[in-house]
């Protein structure tokens, strides 16, 4: 208990002997249950635990309701934040996409899924036949050899013509670049007395090679693509060839390709089934199981960051009223738990009174109640004050409690708002308050 708590106890002690015995003699005058006048007090708490990053304030300080005091370290949940607001754009993404899920492109591109497919199983078939073919007339590897021979001597071919294509392409955008820089450089120009000027070219005509230049670039680039894919091309025209040498070297080789070719066959006709699985599914638009399903996910992610939205806003602490700092209890640097006092904020405007009250006058009063208050400095005066609380438990007794009798003697606290304002009252003053019989 602190010590503003402890005097007016003790004090109470003394005074509660000399008002018991005249309530107990059941004198027909009001009880008087004396305390003393304090000023109104506030803990500054945090409601959650973390490391205390900045204690703005010290005692005797002023603050006004509403200022932060305090700041708790916050950056692994502002971490967490970020990961839950990424968490709540993709379950909205995912929700306004089965919501919107009916959609003609989305079923073009279904469609358009199937017949490549389609395509697939075809090419497939045929595959599968040539092997085949290939397998029980093995005379036709030959012809099938000579052809894969003119077509890598094709494919080579035209890999050397795009290289030469692509070098004369490196060449003409090389060109226009040297032509550019002339022209940003200028052209000298050599007088008949011997000197040299430099002429800016004309602007258009810069103009006309930076575009040129451009387009160049373009090109070459485009043409070193097209060797990259002739050389594709040729790596694709030998690998054929090699396969058909190493069948006619071999002849179990036939009835390999005639398997890889089944099962190439197989694969393509569950992926065309899938297709077709895919466009049913895209044409018909999710379930409402799915719908709700995704409306939940939604609803969670955003609940998960809102709560770590207001873990981060208590992460501030706050004064609740104006006033001054009376007590500071822990510095920066420090962990502080939930609901452990940071500060104590006094309130010289407003003034409270805590009595004790018997367990016997506990009847008289309630929470919300107004009672009379009189000070020896006024005399004939009376003032009010409105009860906020009445403890639970009692403060003390007057005596170890040993039986029902002496239980009686049990005191509970009772504490006030001073609802006057006046010069009179002021902390540390000693007050009563009536009880009327």
């Amino acid at each position: 208990m602190p010590l503003k708590r402890r005097i007016p106890i003790l004090i109470f002690l003394f005074l509660l002997t000399a008002c018991a015995a005249p309530w107990r003699e059941k004198e027909t005058g009001p009880v008087r249950l004396t305390g003393f006048i304090e000023a109104a007090s506030v803990e500054v708490a945090p409601e959650i635990a973390g490391r205390l990053v900045e204690v703005a304030v010290d005692e005797g300080d002023p603050v006004a309701a509403g200022q932060v005091v305090a700041r708790l370290d916050d950056e692994q949940l502002r971490l967490q934040l970020a990961l839950a607001e990424a968490e709540v754009n993709e379950a909205e993404a995912r929700l306004a996409q089965l919501q919107h899920a009916v959609r003609e492109v989305d079923v073009a591109l279904a469609e358009a899924q199937v017949k490549q497919a389609e395509v697939a199983l075809a090419a497939a078939n045929q595959a599968l036949a040539d092997a085949v073919r290939l397998r029980d007339n093995p005379q036709m590897l030959d012809v099938q050899i000579a052809q894969a021979r003119a077509a890598l001597d094709e494919a080579k071919a035209h890999a050397r013509a795009a290289e030469y294509q692509a070098q004369a392409a490196d060449l003409e955008a090389e060109m226009w670049g040297v032509i550019v820089q002339d022209l940003r450089d200028g052209v000298d120009v050599k007088l008949p007395t011997g000197g040299v000027i430099t002429v800016d070219a004309p602007p258009e005509k810069l103009d006309y090679a930076n575009q040129q230049w451009n387009l160049a670039s373009q090109a070459a680039w485009a043409a070193w693509e097209d060797v990259d894919a002739a050389k594709a091309a040729v790596k694709q025209a030998q690998t054929a060839l090699d396969d058909l040498l190493r069948m006619k070297e071999n002849p179990q080789e036939a009835e390999a390709q005639v398997v890889a070719a089944t099962n190439a066959r197989d694969e393509a006709r569950s992926a065309l089934e899938q297709a077709r699985a895919q466009l049913d599914a895209v044409s018909a638009g999710p379930s409402q199981e799915q719908i709700d399903a995704a409306e939940a996910a939604v609803v969670q992610a955003r609940a998960q960051r809102d709560a770590l939205a207001a873990q981060i806003e208590k992460t501030a602490l706050v004064a609740p009223v104006d006033g001054l700092v009376s007590a500071r209890y822990r510095s920066s640097g420090e962990v502080i738990g939930p609901s452990q006092s940071l500060l104590t904020i006094a309130q010289p405007d407003a003034l409270e009174i805590t009595i004790f009250a018997p367990a016997q006058l506990l009847d008289s009063f309630a929470v919300g109640d107004t009672l009379p208050l009189v000070v020896d400095a006024a005399a004939g005066r009376r003032f009010s004050a409105r009860v906020l609380e009445i403890r639970d438990e009692p403060e003390f007794t007057l005596r170890r409690s040993q039986n029902v009798a002496e239980r009686a003697d049990s005191v509970y606290a009772v504490r006030l708002l001073i609802l006057d304002s006046d010069p009179l009252l002021r902390p540390g003053l000693p007050a009563d308050i009536l009880i009327e019989p």
